[in-house]
């Protein structure tokens, strides 16, 4: 199924809906043929010495004609524009219910990825398919191919009209119609191949800013504004050279389409106007044939903005749908189970794993352990020695190159993924913090956790020290990415927000890496105790990574509690 069809499946939900747009197509339609025609009765039965036959209008005065075509003029006016208000509000409502929906199912789709799909895609990009990209069933649909539609029933009545009033006057008219249609055919390959080009370019660009704002601290000690300006700045002129050939293109398109509708309406008009004067139609009939041209203008220019409507969100589309076909590394097995009665029992058996962008370069060979419910095992090494890829293979970030690991003696693979990661707290290397409270943070892993729970999480892991000295308490607002507080108080945090989740297994990838050793002693004591008491069927399993150190460094506080050499 093309990637217009797919998008344009969005649509059956408001069916009835776009079934009463039509309708308005319809009427519409219906009032502007009949809109030129009080015209034609002021100018032939009032002005003029035509006089209606088998006609009810007949039976009226010149005034009372004159007063009748006046009134129906703003009475087809109110009613056109009451149509287009209500039609308006109608597709619009319905577009925007189509972003949502395909914006939701976007979303849905990329949780279901595995880490490796986010590592082989910028950010940037991905956030642009879902919040621009997705523009494309609305535009498709209601400022696509409604108003094309729309302008192919207008020009169909309205053809068929002044077929029956003249044919000659008719066919010189619709003679450009083949021209018009070898220059939307040419043209309209150029507007989509610029249109992909733009959107990539733009999603470039949103790629190149984002990363200086996320770097901001690193290009100031730098001093490296010049160069990220220039780069930015290089990427801006790209997506602006192609928007420019973009509006060239459809400029010069609606152009061409203007004058090849002035050559059939010159044509008309001469003809018209010697017909006249021989005396084969009246004056009216041809002001109401000038009328349609002119109103014919309009949908026909219609038709080639919504032409590049289309092409232009196919790009979109096209782009929608790549992330949608995309196949999830990690998925659930068609039989996957939910965990019951966790003991948090872990095993590797001959486990190893290779990225999926470098498959002949293992990153993990052939490794076997086991970890005791309620234990802790702590994993040394140095950095790049595949600590952090081995703990993300437990939340099944990643799924083993080859070998198992097992829970309570069941491959993870036949778990449920939401089973098996409500049973696990992770703490990353990076702390990452949401533009949310304090206490919205720490609840970020148990939304449902009471203030009592949250504010136990907090003191376990050493945050109420600094937030009782907050203005807000934990009700202060943490800024972008935790720049409200410092690293070690974000990693604090990040402790807290896995504490607060009660987990059977709770996985530290070096998260002590920024705290002093009072603060970290502190932090420690407090995992501790929130693993349980001493019975270990109790007790939360804890695996931590830590990156080798000297023996005159941390190493003397293992007697502590500490979990690294």
């Amino acid at each position: 199924m093309s990637p217009v069809r797919r998008v344009l499946r969005y649509l059956h939900p408001h069916r009835a809906g776009f079934s009463l747009a039509l309708i308005f197509v319809g009427l519409q339609t219906a009032f502007e043929v009949a809109k030129p025609w009080p015209l034609k009765i002021i100018v032939d039965h009032v002005l003029g010495a035509e006089t209606p036959v088998n006609s009810w209008l007949g039976s009226f005065e010149k005034s009372q004609l004159l007063l009748i075509a006046c009134v129906a003029v703003v009475l087809i006016q109110v009613i056109l524009s009451a149509i287009a208000l209500l039609q308006n509000a109608l597709t619009v409502g319905i577009g925007q219910r189509m972003v949502s929906a395909l914006r939701a199912d976007m979303l849905t789709h990329l949780y279901g990825q595995s880490l490796g799909f986010f590592g082989k895609r910028p950010g940037t990009d991905l956030a642009y398919r879902v919040t621009f990209d997705t523009y494309a069933a609305q535009s498709l649909a209601i400022n696509g191919f409604l108003p094309l539609l729309s302008a192919a029933v207008l020009i169909l009545v309205m053809g068929c009209v002044m077929l029956q009033m003249n044919l000659l006057l008719a066919a010189i008219f619709f003679a450009v119609g083949p021209l018009l249609f070898l220059v939307t055919r040419l043209i309209s390959r150029r507007i989509a191949k610029i249109a992909i080009e733009m959107s990539e370019r733009e999603s470039n660009l949103l790629e190149e800013a984002q990363r200086d704002v996320d770097a901001i601290q690193i290009v100031k000690a730098f001093t490296a504004e010049a160069d990220e300006r220039a780069q930015v700045m290089r990427a801006s002129a790209r997506a602006l050279a192609s928007a420019f050939r973009l509006y060239f293109v459809q400029t010069g398109y609606a152009g061409a389409v203007s004058v090849l509708l002035a050559l059939g309406t010159a044509g008309v008009l001469y003809a018209g106007g010697l017909l006249a004067l021989a005396g084969t139609v009246t004056v009216g009939d041809l002001l109401v044939f000038v009328s349609y041209l002119t109103a014919l203008s309009a949908p026909v220019e219609s038709v080639s903005r919504a032409l590049s409507v289309v092409h232009e969100s196919s790009a979109g589309a096209r782009r929608v749908v790549e992330v949608l076909d995309s196949e999830p590394d990690v998925r659930d097995m068609l039989r996957a189970r939910d965990l019951r009665n966790v003991l948090g029992k872990l095993r590797f058996d001959k486990v190893s794993f290779a990225y999926p962008s470098q498959p002949d370069s293992l990153a993990l060979k052939d490794i076997s352990f086991e970890v005791e419910p309620g234990s802790l095992v702590a994993l040394v090494g140095l950095s790049g020695a595949g600590k952090s890829t081995l703990v993300s293979l437990i939340p099944r970030f990643f799924d083993p190159t080859a070998g198992r690991v097992l829970l309570d003696g069941t491959n993870l693979r036949r778990i449920r993924l939401q089973s098996l990661r409500s049973q696990i707290g992770f703490v990353p290397q990076a702390p990452l913090l949401f533009p949310l409270s304090l206490a919205d943070n720490i609840r970020y892993g148990r939304p449902e956790a009471s203030d009592e729970d949250m504010r136990c999480a907090a003191d376990l892991a050493g945050v109420t020290d600094f937030a009782e000295h907050l203005p807000n308490g934990f009700e202060t607002i943490v800024g972008r990415n935790g720049h409200t507080f410092s690293h070690g108080e974000a990693q604090r945090i990040t402790i807290a927000r896995a504490l607060v989740r009660n987990p059977r297994i709770l996985i530290l990838d070096e998260p002590t890496s920024a705290l002093d050793a009072e603060t970290e002693s502190l932090v420690v004591a407090g995992i501790e105790r929130a693993r349980g008491p001493n019975n270990s069927s109790d007790r939360s399993s804890a695996l931590h990574s830590q990156t080798g150190r000297s023996s005159t460094g941390p190493q003397s506080r293992t007697a502590s509690g500490a979990w690294y050499v």
